[in-house]
């Protein structure tokens, strides 16, 4: 069940963010018809399918903590046989999903709000008269408002957004008195007036098709191609969603560094021989100041305070690694608070190729007992080991091979139970929305399918029975160098 843990959680990861994607793409982009309606609901099944094939997982296996997820990561990556730790394999694994998963996360949060916000605003269908109107040879022109009736206003003031049903009247094809049409149309400011004039869509041979109107030109062409929302509007909307695509590339990249493919060890490479000493944190300091030259820890209380630290000092929390070049912090793309505890007394190789002076440099631990952690060494350290000594020379062994040690790959099994009622609320409020049905009740419903899973999980939070926990023991930092 652990290996099928992890394959539901990588499924969901890929599927579930593709699935929020089509979907908003969907109803943003594609005019109203059969590949519309194809590409929404086969977005809103492989959604649901992501709800259930995580729900069954929690049932099935059971829910565990995150600490405990960690364990069973753990398990999976110790090798039957654990061997002598005096070679190196040829070959690191890469490590991909540590990156997928986050970059998953800061992509899904943004790309639902978009989602039922267009959802919520959007119309569902052009109706049966825009239909026959598009099918036709139409025309769009300004036209006179003959009467007004039906108004409703979305607020008390007289500038309020408003819908009401006004009546023009269409130019008979053979001449004569003009033929009446009304269409209910919504204006952002206000009421059009008798005497005001709308766009109006119509087909000048067949005015006893009626007509559609709106308050703007690019308003009535989106109503004729069905689209969910005028083109300028869809046009800001997929703008912003780009950008916070960018942005959720980029937190992606900063958390857990690129993602990395399998690599070969070879002869450039830095090894040193290392033990986890446990977890502190690490202050680094910026480039070219005195002060940072050396490796920080928290068992520094003074660190990143005072003059000598410089006001772009960062801190963090580090696994620390006890090498006889001192203490050296390894960044992992993970909770340390829960990996230090069961990481702690391992030994193995710390190794890293050399890079640039800047930023982290990707290493990896491998542990004498078969498994391969993925993390980042600042450059500043690396830097640091590379002047202090020049690194015993190590032995590679083509036929040492290693498990990779993904910390978080278990995540499917420690989702809240509100979270998963609040998904699901989220995708059945997805699937009415797009429905083609119109009325007030869409915007509450996209607001209750955006807010859905967080106020869930504060609902089973606040009134769930407390579970019986053991403290784990703190962990502290190995003697500093």
């Amino acid at each position: 069940m652990s290996a099928g843990a992890v394959r539901v959680g990588r499924g969901v990861t890929v599927v579930g963010v593709a699935g929020l994607g089509v979907l908003a793409g969907g109803w943003l982009l594609l005019d109203a018809g059969p590949l519309r309606t194809a590409v929404v609901w086969a977005a809103v099944a492989a959604l649901a399918g992501c709800v259930v094939a995580l729900t069954g997982t929690v049932l099935r296996a059971g829910r565990v903590t995150p600490a405990r997820g960690y364990e069973l990561a753990l398990d999976a990556a110790r090798a039957p046989a654990p061997g002598t730790g005096t070679a190196l394999p040829a070959v690191l694994h890469g490590s991909r999903w540590p990156w997928a998963r986050v970059t998953a996360v800061a992509l899904a949060v943004p790309t639902a709000l978009v989602l039922f916000c267009t959802l919520g605003a959007g119309t569902p269908d052009r109706g049966a008269v825009a239909g026959r109107i598009a099918d036709a040879d139409y025309v769009i022109k300004e036209l006179p408002v003959v009467a007004v009736g039906g108004v409703e206003r979305a607020g008390s003031s007289s500038r309020a957004s408003s819908e009401a049903d006004y009546t023009v009247r269409l130019p008979a094809p053979h001449g004569g008195a003009g033929v009446p049409a009304t269409f209910r149309a919504e204006v952002h400011r206000g009421v059009r007036q008798v005497g005001d004039t709308l766009p109006v869509a119509y087909v000048p041979q067949r005015p006893d098709l009626g007509a559609v109107g709106a308050d703007t030109r690019s308003a009535v062409e989106a109503q004729l191609a069905g689209r969910t929302l005028p083109y300028g509007t869809a046009a800001v909307a997929g703008v912003l969603w780009g950008v916070a695509a960018l942005a959720a590339f980029c937190v992606g990249t900063a958390v857990t560094g690129p993602p990395r493919g399998g690599r070969r060890v070879g002869k450039d490479w830095t090894a040193l021989r290392a033990t986890v000493a446990g977890v502190a944190e690490h202050v680094e300091r910026p480039t070219g100041d005195d002060a940072g030259t050396g490796a920080d820890t928290g068992t520094d209380a003074g660190a990143g305070s005072g003059a000598g630290s410089g006001k772009g000092s960062a801190r963090y929390a580090c696994l620390m690694l006890h090498t006889d070049t001192g203490d050296v912090p390894l960044r992992l793309a993970a909770a340390h608070r829960h990996a230090a505890p069961l990481l702690t007394g391992a030994a193995g190789w710390l190794l890293w190729k050399p890079a640039g002076p800047r930023g982290k440099v990707p290493a990896d631990f491998v542990a004498d007992d078969g498994w391969q952690l993925p993390g980042r060494l600042p450059a500043a350290e690396a830097a640091r080991i590379a002047a202090a000594r020049t690194p015993d020379a190590f032995t590679v062994d083509t036929a040492r091979h290693t498990r990779l040690l993904e910390l978080g790959s278990h995540w499917a099994r420690t989702v809240p139970a509100g979270v998963l009622l609040g998904a699901a609320v989220s995708v059945v409020a997805a699937g009415a929305l797009v429905l083609p049905v119109d009325g007030g009740w869409r915007a509450w419903t996209a607001v209750a399918g955006a807010v859905a899973p967080l106020l869930c999980w504060m609902i089973t939070g606040l009134f769930g029975a407390p579970r019986a926990t053991t403290p784990a023991a703190p962990v502290e930092a190995g003697p500093a160098a």
